[in-house]
């Protein structure tokens, strides 16, 4: 028997450092001397290429098929431009403030604050687009930086106040009128807070809910009103609304730290939470408001339009309402205004005419209803009060029209 011979790892990496020295690092096939030597290169006269010479070909191709830039044309300009000296041309120069005028401007601004207490120095740096700080510096005589900027901005501002008193102020409609449909609001929300209940307010847009939930807020201690969006119907941005209705600040953004101390702020308070345009509430928002009604003892209002409703009775998610569903005390369906409201809306707006009213009534019937309706008669004040009249059919009629409300 032949001996099998056992090439250890000595053996095998000298053998390789042997064919390592003959033949190169490459194999065979990719040596042009190799190529020339088998017969496999039949050319005259073959050489090696230098390295990187294919790279270089590669290079040169692609320069010929490359399309030369395309040379800058200067755009066309008629010859009055081009001929046109521009350093000769006028420049704006603002008319410096003397001093006499600012003490002036001192004056008047003063004369303004105190006429209207309304006008304080914060309101008029707000509406000024200034600090407070540099109002009051500037009042003061001891602003030190540009008095130029300043006052011409306050001489703005103060020109601006005296065109819209010369104008006039524009018709107010008056701020509340007690509705019928306003009166079953507060019933409602005052029923939520002395029963600490859940009530449902469910309605059309345009109806007064969120007028008659200001009013009874305005009027009523430990009531917070929280206007929701879109993008405060999860849980975390609904608390963070919650709590600053509440006056909390400067809290942490966890639901948990906001949910305890939303608690500790509401019980043994008596009081009411409202949460208006409450369509916007996620699954879990909704069942983490009903858990401050169980835990803080409070009352609590959810207000919006149908969908409230549908979600927590009907679909796929009323399996997930429940809880909150069976905890409803009252629910108050508002459709649409009624011929009371508009009414109502007739008799504070001091309209007596007929026909008038028969117009008005028509109006409270289209969508959006007292909102659109009181649109349209601050808009037909308007109106009368350019012509020195009273509110009448044509102005009424000419507001409708121009709002869309009626063809």
């Amino acid at each position: 028997m032949h001996a099998i011979e056992v090439q250890t790892g000595f053996m095998k990496r000298r053998a390789y450092l042997e064919r390592f020295a003959k033949e190169g690092s490459h194999p065979a096939r990719y040596r042009s001397q190799a190529r020339i030597q088998s017969g496999v290169d039949s050319r005259v006269n073959p050489r090696g290429t230098a390295p990187g010479a294919g790279l270089e070909r590669r290079k040169k191709l692609l320069a010929k098929l490359k399309r030369k830039p395309l040379t800058p044309q200067q755009p066309y300009l008629p010859e009055e431009i081009r001929t046109m000296n521009v350093s000769a041309l006028p420049t704006a120069q603002l008319e410096e403030i003397t001093p006499e005028q600012l003490s002036d401007l001192r004056d008047r601004i003063r004369a303004v604050a105190e006429d209207d207490k309304s006008y304080s120095q914060a309101r008029i740096a707000r509406e000024a687009d200034l600090s407070t700080a540099t109002v009051s510096q500037f009042l003061g005589g001891s602003y030190n930086g540009n008095l130029q900027n300043v006052g011409r901005k306050l001489t703005n501002w103060l020109k601006a106040l005296e065109e819209r008193n010369s104008t006039g102020k524009l018709p107010e409609g008056p701020e509340w009128v007690r509705t019928q449909t306003g009166e079953k609001i507060i019933a409602g929300l005052q029923y939520a807070q002395m029963a600490a209940d859940v009530v449902l307010i469910c309605g059309g847009a345009g109806v007064g809910k969120t007028k008659a939930i200001e009013r009874f807020r305005k009027s009523n201690p430990n009531v917070w009103h929280v206007e929701l969006t879109p993008a405060t119907g999860s849980v975390l941005t609904c608390l963070q609304e919650i709590a600053l209705a509440m006056g909390l600040r400067d809290l942490t953004n966890s639901s948990a730290y906001l949910q305890r101390a939303i608690f500790a702020k509401a019980r043994g308070t008596n009081g009411l939470l409202v949460l208006d345009e409450a369509q916007h509430l996620s699954v879990p928002a909704l069942d983490q408001v009903r858990a401050i009604n169980d835990q803080a003892g409070i009352g609590l209002v959810l207000c919006g339009n149908e969908r409230v409703y549908q979600q927590m009775s009907g679909g796929n998610r009323a399996a997930y309402l429940d809880r909150l569903y069976s905890r409803i005390g009252k629910k108050i369906v508002l459709k649409k205004a009624t011929v009371a409201d508009a009414d109502a809306i007739i008799a504070a707006w001091g309209i007596e005419d007929t026909p008038c009213k028969e117009q008005i009534r028509s109006i409270a019937a289209t969508p959006g209803a007292l909102r659109v309706l009181n649109k349209v008669l601050r808009l037909a004040a308007i109106y009368a009060k350019a012509n020195n009249r009273r509110i009448c059919c044509d102005s009424i009629k000419y507001a409708a029209q121009e709002l869309g409300v009626l063809g």
